[in-house]
């Protein structure tokens, strides 16, 4: 079928819509991503009895286990316990706990890879556990593993096309929409060069951040 510009033209506005919601989705995945990772492996190094076993429970559940799936659990499952969550929110905490393992496993390995020797030293000088991996340990394991996490989040955006399953209004299910109405796939492809366009931002700005890490090192 050939690329028609009037569905183009007439569905502009709810490809902005869906690309705003996109958008916001990979934000605030980004951001809490980030967060639960860092948390994550943070507790795992400092090797508490039982908080540290949950949280390794937690990543390997939650990386071994699609997505989807847990996007399902989350959206269907959780009102038979009694909980409701709007879709907006299951999704951003889908995906959150889902790219939170694999932030975390990657920091965790990073941290496990700074010597012996620097715990000790730092530890040397009156630091409690908790103030060597934050003052010491945690800034060196985030700085080399930035190409990494920055590869990780760049999935993000691939995740929140799974957003559309869960009755999420973004992109793909704006593409979706037009076909059920039209029978043009013309959507399917402004979806896709949309998504190619925020994945080129993406991977340019973390080229650019990664240089910079380079530089001051």
């Amino acid at each position: 079928m050939d690329f028609n510009w009037y569905i183009v033209v007439k569905w502009w506005p709810e490809f902005l819509n869906g690309l705003g919601v996109t958008l916001g989705a990979f934000a605030g995945c980004t951001i809490l991503s980030v967060i639960m990772g860092i948390l994550a492996a943070s507790v795992i190094a400092l090797r508490e009895p039982v908080l540290s076993k949950t949280f390794a429970v937690y990543v390997s559940a939650f990386r071994n286990t699609p997505l989807l799936v847990q996007l399902f659990f989350i959206f269907y499952g959780l009102p038979f316990i009694g909980i409701r969550l709007s879709p907006m929110t299951c999704g951003i905490v889908g995906i959150t706990l889902n790219e939170g393992a694999f932030i975390a496993e990657i920091l965790r390995g990073n941290i496990q890879a700074i010597r012996k020797g620097e715990w000790e030293a730092a530890q040397s000088l009156g630091l409690s556990q908790v103030q060597v991996l934050r003052y010491a340990i945690l800034p060196q394991a985030i700085r080399d593993a930035i190409p990494a996490i920055t590869g990780q989040i760049s999935i993000i955006i691939k995740d929140t096309s799974l957003l559309s399953l869960i009755m999420i209004v973004e992109l793909t299910r704006v593409a979706n929409k037009i076909y059920t109405r039209t029978f043009d796939t013309t959507g399917f492809f402004v979806t896709a060069i949309l998504y190619i366009g925020l994945y080129l931002v993406l991977n340019t700005s973390s080229r650019v951040l990664e240089h910079k890490v380079r530089v001051r090192r």
